[in-house]
């Protein structure tokens, strides 16, 4: 396998200037735009210092990571980073995204402009900053010998009535990862609907991306949608890029088993063996079985969490990355 780079999003919510832009936009467009319904809440900004934790992580977990690059709205990485660092690149909106989308406050936008980071390699992997690895994972994790991105997924029971499943989508997040599901479907005849992303670290190949971002029936719904400031009910999810790749044989699907359990998607550890180290999400750390043992985990931030448990959620990350990494100041 060549090289294989990194990909953090990242916003810094302090910035006086970005809120001013926020604020601004979200008035222009609040009510008159069909937006998701937590398109504007605060945890979706939040910074809970999870990109110094996650790039501890990828140092100590994945040292074979080619270079790490930190998209940021303003160019500028966090106060404590090392932006002189010979692995470390930051990567504006401006430097990805046409100038009349700017300024975005939309990560789903920002995702389908991934593919225009300068240098990027061809074989690369695309985190937010609350995911991490758990433990020691090699390139073969993610991409196999033949450069075939694998791909964790979880699968849903639906129906085959895509349009009206898609109406009544239990959240905006599942009606985006139906939408792109559709969209392969309409293709390729290949109903891939009922499969949904693990919600972690992906594997992502340029070249398949860019093939797919422009693919004359899909194009001018990424170029419609790198236009929305915010997020809005009917986007398209980046798992679209997987399910390109499944549908040409560029990727290996491994299906995650998961089980309710107080409100939360949790590792079960009652499945066979080859489950074992799937990756995990959750927004309450204390909700991972004590004995999991999973390659990946995320801990999202949502406005139903307290100030208590993002403290618990900071303590555990403070205990399991405890030393600072080569990237930090």
């Amino acid at each position: 396998m060549k090289k294989i780079d990194l990909v953090y999003m990242w916003v810094d919510d302090s910035d006086k200037n970005w809120q001013t832009e926020k604020n601004f936009w979200l008035q222009e467009i609040q009510g008159k735009e069909p937006m998701y319904d937590e398109a504007a809440v605060d945890a979706r900004w939040r910074d809970n210092d999870e990109l110094k934790f996650a790039l501890r992580s990828a140092e100590k977990f994945a040292p074979w990571i080619n270079h790490i690059f930190i998209v940021t709205a303003n160019g500028r990485g966090p106060k404590w980073l090392n932006t002189n660092h010979r692995k470390i690149t930051i990567v504006s909106h401006e430097q990805i995204m046409p100038a009349d989308s700017l300024p975005t406050f939309n990560s789903v936008a920002i995702e389908m402009c991934i593919m225009n980071i300068p240098n990027l390699s061809e074989h690369f992997l695309l985190a937010n900053d609350d995911m991490f690895f758990y433990r020691h994972v090699g390139p073969d994790f993610f991409f196999d010998d033949k450069g075939r991105a694998i791909v964790w997924y979880k699968q849903n029971k639906i129906s085959d009535d895509i349009a009206y499943e898609m109406e009544m989508a239990e959240s905006d997040y599942r009606r985006t990862v139906l939408v792109a599901g559709y969209k392969i479907w309409q293709l390729f005849g290949k109903k891939f609907w009922d499969f949904a992303p693990a919600h972690n670290i992906d594997p992502y190949i340029k070249s398949s991306m860019i093939q797919c971002r422009n693919h004359p029936l899909l194009a001018q719904d990424f170029n419609k949608q790198i236009r929305n400031k915010f997020r809005t009910n009917w986007e398209i999810q980046r798992w679209i890029f997987n399910l390109y790749d499944l549908a040409h044989g560029r990727a290996i699907f491994k299906r995650v088993r998961y089980r309710k359990k107080s409100k939360h998607w949790i590792y079960n550890r009652l499945y066979k063996d080859n489950y074992m180290n799937a990756p995990i999400y959750c927004d309450n750390i204390n909700n991972i079985p004590i004995n999991a043992n999973p390659s990946l985990f995320c801990i999202n931030d949502t406005p139903n969490i307290t100030d208590d448990v993002r403290k618990q959620n900071w303590d555990f990350l403070n205990r399991m990355f405890p030393d600072k990494s080569q990237f930090e100041k």
